[in-house]
């Protein structure tokens, strides 16, 4: 077997024209860029698809744009930004370069690879050093030592970290033996003052109403949000996400359009036998974007999570919640239509809405509840928490929650 060369961006840079796509069950496929992509697998079984809206074939999947999928995978927003900074003396990276950079650094269960080719890996850091060193400095280096190497988008600064296998040991020991792999950073920036305490707070409120949600935490000083990966199992292997970006034929740019009937229509389709649970599932994340008046709750912000394409699909845990609301640039509408409208709902609404979705008016009627008692209890608590006590973010959210309708002032969204 020949060794791996040292790695060479020059050498790579806009000459990748073609990548194997691995997954845990084995290297689906190959991902070919000339005059278009194509997309060419391998023989085999149904388990190594690399996506839903992929299956196992013998004819090409051919594109002018990169396949939703791997799109998924190509660094975007505020990365694709960093990377192109760090990039710009060679010109405009490709998205094969982008996505052989990320290689297995992304969220889903693909890896992006060239023989002999290997993008140099870090030892790690700690997390308890994530969480108490100064952030703004901290920050700096992430993104420094890590920005090449994470496929993740948004434009909220944002990094893929790896945690050094005793990193997390004194955080994880009442819940799992088994270390974090990697965690999600996030940094607040000047555009949205108190976004990583906006999320943590917002995130909160979903764990204390008893929905899924990964594990996350907020920086000693509360300008970093840390989250858990939600698409690794417990000993690390890899879980296939998509989004619903993904999962209804859109792109990226389009992640603000359709509905969340549209999204119950998606989960109704992958969940399959288990549909009625997720359904519901996926009615308690809206309701809670509702109820936080967060406005950025867009396609890509729901997705499917599964062992392997043949496997049980299930809707991923909540993530990426925030009050848009308190931010006055924004237009407080909604990210996507419930009911034909981008309005917020008042409860006969959510109701109307739970009912199309299989639930009944007790159930809806649950969980709101659990909703409002979840935020006053958050509240109550961060009310002592002294990362809330510097500012108006606190009683900014709390007003935020009471206000119904739109704004009347139209503004740009977070993307």
């Amino acid at each position: 077997m020949n060794s791996p060369q040292p790695f060479d961006i020059e050498k790579l840079f806009n000459k990748i024209h073609q990548l194997e796509i691995h997954t845990p069950q084995g290297v689906s496929g190959l991902l070919t860029k000339k005059s278009r992509y194509v997309f060419n697998y391998n023989p085999v079984k149904d388990e190594a698809a690399v996506s839903l809206v992929m299956p196992v074939r013998e004819e090409s999947y051919a594109s002018g744009d990169l396949m939703g999928i791997f799109a998924m995978n190509r660094p975007e927003g505020y990365l694709r930004y960093i990377i192109e900074e760090r990039l710009k003396r060679l010109g405009a990276p490709s998205d094969m370069l982008l996505l052989f950079l990320a290689g297995g650094n992304q969220i889903g269960r693909l890896t992006y690879a060239m023989p002999n080719e290997n993008f140099p890996q870090s030892a790690g850091e700690r997390l308890d050093d994530l969480l108490s060193s100064p952030s703004r400095t901290l920050f700096a280096r992430l993104v420094d030592l890590y920005a090449l190497g994470s496929g993740i988008s948004g434009v909220q600064p944002k990094a893929l970290v790896p945690i050094a296998a005793d990193g997390a040991a004194d955080y994880l020991a009442e819940h799992t033996a088994v270390p974090l792999k990697t965690v999600i950073v996030k940094a607040e920036g000047s555009d949205y003052p108190g976004l990583a305490r906006n999320e943590f707070f917002c995130m909160s409120v979903a764990r204390e109403a008893g929905f899924d949600v990964p594990q996350f935490w907020l920086s000693d000083d509360g300008l970093l949000f840390i989250m858990s990966r939600f698409d690794r199992m417990p000993d690390g292997t890899p879980l296939g996400f998509e989004d619903m970006a993904v999962l209804t034929g859109r792109s990226a740019e389009r992640k603000y359009e359709g509905s969340y009937e549209m999204i119950a229509q998606a989960v109704e389709k992958y969940a399959g036998e288990d549909s009625v649970a997720q359904l519901r599932k996926l009615f308690e994340r809206v309701v809670l974007s509702c109820w936080l008046r967060d406005g950025d709750a867009h396609l890509k912000n729901f997705g499917m999570l599964y062992e392997h394409p043949a496997a049980s699909r299930r809707l991923a845990p909540v993530y990426d919640v925030v009050c848009t609301d308190v931010y006055p640039e924004l237009d407080g509408s909604m990210a996507l239509k419930i009911n034909k409208s981008k309005t917020f709902p008042n409860d006969e609404d959510l109701i109307g809405y739970g009912n199309r979705l299989g639930l009944n008016n007790r159930d809806v009627a649950e969980i709101l509840a659990r909703i409002e008692n979840a935020y006053q209890i958050v509240v109550s608590r961060c009310v002592q928490d002294i990362r809330y006590q510097a500012d108006n973010l606190l009683a900014d959210i709390q007003q935020a929650v009471k206000r119904t309708g739109l704004r009347d002032k139209p503004a740009r969204e977070i993307r």
